[in-house]
């Protein structure tokens, strides 16, 4: 049997999804940020958010109408938001899911009667075996009677670009609320460091030359820092403008700032 392809997004660009985590606390609105190991392809020692491409594995077999893995705001409607297609929605939003519990442990999902999860300690080998491709995030919900929710998740942007010559990605982002009970961790390969920052702190430390930052990441932290708790940074997803920002959007005034900017490098030499 043919190995299934995942969905392509715009002008045949690979989907990914980023996530992004947020919390509240003392000093305000904190966000889950890490810095990528510099042996990467993509984006390497740049500071992001968890996420990755869409793999075939993504989603169920069947089609995306039929799953009983999906909770929550239906895909249908989503994927009008997202101005993508109900099988794209369903790739992106699995995907999502599985590369943030692969690199920061924590789960959005649910159990099947509906239940949050506040314990990840029982999924620990879940995870080492997707990270290993021993088994597919579908596998893992079905074995474990689990449920993707899509209400734990809002679409926060949609940026197509890609790094130097490599990869082309059609990346839709999510914002989410770390869940009651899951404390995210940095035991990833993917990354030097990880941890929570107020994203004005990280917007502070790029242009000091302290924090690398690809467009966008700058842009989702930007409009970040506008919210000074969790609820209202989800709000503001809600009227989000998820147009796909498609290249680099130097003439976009929202943007001037970065493209602007003679940002010198003070970490150590470029890559």
């Amino acid at each position: 049997m043919p190995q299934r392809k995942a969905p392509t997004g715009y002008d045949q660009a690979r989907l990914s999804t980023t996530i992004i985590l947020v919390r509240d606390s003392d000093q305000g609105l904190q966000v889950w940020a890490q810095e990528r190991v510099s042996t990467m392809r993509n984006y390497p020692g740049m500071t992001v958010f968890p996420g990755g491409g869409v793999d075939h594995r993504d989603f169920p077999a069947g089609t995306w109408d039929t799953s009983d893995l999906w909770t929550g705001q239906p895909v249908e409607e989503l994927a009008a938001r997202l101005g993508l297609s109900p099988e794209q929605t369903h790739a992106v939003v699995f995907a999502g899911v599985r590369e943030l519990f692969e690199e920061t442990g924590t789960l959005l999902a649910v159990h099947g009667d509906g239940t949050p999860i506040t314990d990840v300690t029982p999924y620990h080998q879940d995870r080492v075996d997707l990270i290993s491709h021993r088994i597919s995030l579908t596998d893992m919900l079905t074995r474990r009677d689990l449920r993707v929710c899509s209400d734990l998740a809002r679409p926060w942007a949609r940026w197509v670009g890609g790094w130097k010559d490599l990869h082309w990605f059609d990346t839709v982002s999510f914002v989410a609320v770390a869940p009651r009970g899951q404390s995210p961790d940095g035991d990833t390969s993917e990354a030097d460091d990880a941890g929570w920052f107020p994203p004005q702190l990280l917007l502070d430390g790029w242009r000091h030359g302290l924090v690398r930052l690809a467009i966008p990441t700058w842009a989702q932290l930007s409009f970040l820092a506008q919210f000074p708790t969790a609820a209202e940074a989800l709000a503001g997803a809600d009227a989000a403008d998820l147009t796909p920002v498609v290249g680099d959007p130097v003439d976009d005034p929202r943007y001037a700032e970065y493209f602007t900017t003679a940002w010198v490098d003070r970490i150590r030499p470029n890559f």
